[in-house]
Parts: C-alpha cells; sequence; structure tokens
C-alpha cells in the first residue's frame, strides 16, 4: 500500500557524501563526560568525520530537593535526586547520533512493504525486520516485526528531519498500526523509536521499529484497570486532572497549543522524560487528524532537537489506549544513565534530572 503526496525533497542518494575508510582510522573523540554533555548542531545532517566538542548540560535545579514521589494514579514510585547526579563516575563519551559509513547495512535495498512515494522516489518506507523475535508464522512466538525508514537520506538524524518529513513518518505509524491491527491473532501494535547507542540502536540509519504482538501488553492492561476504576469513582478520564495538575503547578508544562499539552511528569523515571498529551480525547494514535499530526510533528522535533544536541540518547514510543478512557500518549525517554543494582533489584528508579528543571531545559530556545 502507498500513499502519494505532492511536496517532494529534494533526490538524494541513500548513503550520498559517505567516504569508504579505514577501520584504524583514527577519530579525535573528546572522552570527558561531566553529567550531561551538550553541543549544537549547526548542519542538517552529522558527517561521518564530525569530532563532537561539547559542553556540560547546565540545569537549574534550584528549589527542587531528593524526594520519593509516587505517580499521579498508578502504585509506582521513583526517588528524584539532583545532588546524586555530580557524584563521580568514569564513563565513556556519549556516541551519539551513531555514524553511518559506507559499510553500513543498506536499508534502502531491502523489499518494501509500505511507502510514501513522490515522483516515483520513496520517502518514508516500511520493511520487514530480518532478526525478528515474532513472525505469523510461529504459534508460539507469534506476531510481526517492521522497520519504517525515516527518510532516504544518510546521516540525517530524526531530529534534523524537517517537520514535513516527520508528519509523514506519524502518517506512516498510523498506516501500519491500522493495517496490523487488522491481521489475524493481533491484539496491540507498539510503534516506537531507539535513538543512539544508550537507547539500544543498532543501525545508525534514522528509523523506527514496530511490534505486533498477539496480546495486550499486562502493564498496560493494569494500567487501563486502574484508570478506569479512577473513571468510575471521579467521572473524569484521569489524564484531565493531570493537566489540570500541571497547569496548576506551572514547573513541568513544556508546552501547549490547539492540539498538544506536553509535560514532564511528576513522577519521571527517566532523565528528560515527556508526555506528548492530545488535548482532545484520543484512544489511539490513528484517530489523529491532519492537524493534530502537524502539531505532533513540531512537539516531537523540537523534544529531538534539544537531546539529540546534548547528544543525549532517547527512546519514544506511542502508548496507545487500550480501554475506554485510557488516553494516547507519545511518551519520549531520556537515557542518558544506566541502571544499576538498586533499581534491578527494587524496580524504583532514582532519577537525578528533577522534571522540573528538565522542562526548564526544553523551554530554552522556544518561542
Amino acid at each position: 500500500m502507498s500513499s502519494t503526496v505532492k511536496q517532494a525533497q529534494p533526490s538524494n542518494n541513500f548513503h550520498q557524501n559517505i567516504k569508504h575508510t579505514s577501520k584504524s582510522t583514527k577519530v579525535d573523540f573528546d572522552d570527558s563526560f561531566i553529567d550531561y554533555v551538550a553541543c549544537q548542531i549547526k548542519t542538517e545532517r552529522a558527517n561521518p568525520g564530525d569530532a563532537w566538542q561539547c559542553k556540560p548540560v547546565i540545569l537549574d535545579v534550584e528549589g527542587v530537593e531528593t524526594e520519593i514521589r509516587r505517580d499521579y494514579i498508578f502504585d509506582e514510585y521513583v526517588i528524584i535526586s539532583p545532588g546524586r547526579g555530580k557524584r563521580p563516575y568514569d564513563t565513556h563519551k556519549n556516541r551519539h547520533p551513531l555514524i553511518e559509513t559506507a559499510d553500513s547495512p543498506r536499508l534502502d535495498k531491502e523489499k518494501e512493504v509500505s511507502s510514501i512515494k513522490s515522483g516515483g522516489d520513496w520517502l518514508v518506507k516500511v520493511v520487514k525486520n530480518h532478526f525478528p523475535a515474532l513472525t505469523m508464522e510461529n504459534p508460539k512466538a507469534h506476531g510481526r516485526q517492521e522497520i519504517v525508514i525515516d527518510t532516504p537520506r544518510a546521516n540525517t538524524p530524526f531530529a534534523m528531519l524537517s517537520v514535513t518529513q516527520i508528519e509523514r513518518v506519524l502518517k506512516v505509524y498510523q498506516m501500519r498500526t491500522t493495517e496490523l491491527l487488522r491481521q489475524k491473532g493481533i491484539a496491540y501494535v507498539l510503534v516506537f523509536r531507539n535513538d543512539g547507542f544508550e537507547a539500544g540502536a543498532s543501525l545508525a540509519h534514522a528509523h523506527s521499529q514496530i511490534f505486533a504482538l498477539p496480546i495486550i501488553p499486562k502493564r498496560f492492561v493494569e494500567h487501563s484497570k486502574h484508570i478506569e476504576e479512577y473513571f468510575i469513582d471521579k467521572k473524569k478520564e484521569p489524564i484531565e486532572d493531570i493537566i489540570a495538575f500541571e497547569r496548576d503547578q506551572k514547573k513541568r508544562v513544556i508546552a501547549e497549543d490547539e492540539h498538544f499539552i506536553v509535560i514532564c511528569p511528576y513522577a519521571s523515571q527517566y532523565p528528560f522524560e515527556t508526555w506528548l498529551i492530545p488535548k482532545k480525547h484520543t484512544i489511539n494514535f490513528n484517530q489523529l487528524n491532519g492537524s493534530q499530526l502537524e502539531s505532533c510533528a513540531q512537539q516531537l522535533k523540537h523534544l529531538t532537537q534539544k537531546l539529540t544536541g546534548a547528544q543525549i540518547s532517547y527512546n519514544f514510543f506511542i502508548e496507545n489506549g487500550s480501554s475506554p478512557h485510557n488516553r494516547c500518549i507519545i511518551k519520549l525517554y531520556g537515557r542518558s544513565s544506566i541502571w544499576g543494582g538498586f533499581e534491578v533489584a527494587t524496580g524504583m528508579v532514582i532519577n537525578t534530572v528533577p522534571p522540573e528543571s528538565a522542562a526548564r531545559w526544553y523551554r530554552e530556545g522556544l518561542g
């Protein structure tokens, strides 16, 4: 299935401007790392020879004390500990974004499952995952995995895509989710993105992933149960109270327009965690219209540009509702820290980036 659009981006070869380099070629990276590193990317695409010279991200933690916080409605806890981020430790420099070379896998050569095209050239392309954990032929691990190639351009991170191109990517998410939910035995479709090594990315070329699952993940089921209980008790969606609470607090709202409100949640489990919440009740991402997709693309552009500019790896995923009053939320997690023994043992995270500080940082540069 293909969709045609009128406006085309300039035609570019997939691996244009990539030169073959010897494996022994030395790249002079600055290996210092103080809390969080930041640099501004001034060019449209990252070049393989770029050596990132960055300064620390300066976070305003004034007035934020170490405390245990509970999620808005779920029985989940996090320790917000801004002072702990100053402790000394050794680490290698974040290699973000990953650099694409002439030896990188050629995603553009993969057989097309679906695409958005213009003038015969694809702008966004979907291919099968050749190393799937789930397949439609395996009754013991039933499902499907796909890769969404965000752009034909090499070494162009998601954050450097135009808002129009990000809209196209989001439209493909809708197209594939709709199609996969029609397949026999598929109960839930998860769209997610790993951006940067620390976020689990293994391919440098800008791409997203889609998992079509035979079950609704238990975590989502449990959340839906609590949400429906809240609605029965309060006669309104909990997300409405969350939005009202954050507007009243005026500390963790990053941006708001006609269609979306963007916040750093009160009990953020991950550094620089953000939620993009549709202001209109929307259970599934597929229900968003053109104006809403444009708004979502603009917000994602700003958030990911901030993170990529600071060399912070991130994940984002679309959490669709699985009950009548569970609203779809696009969630983005910074991945600048690794879980230690405490987190692994207890499931309780120590977050050294207070959401109040993260929200102030994200707001920098907004008009």
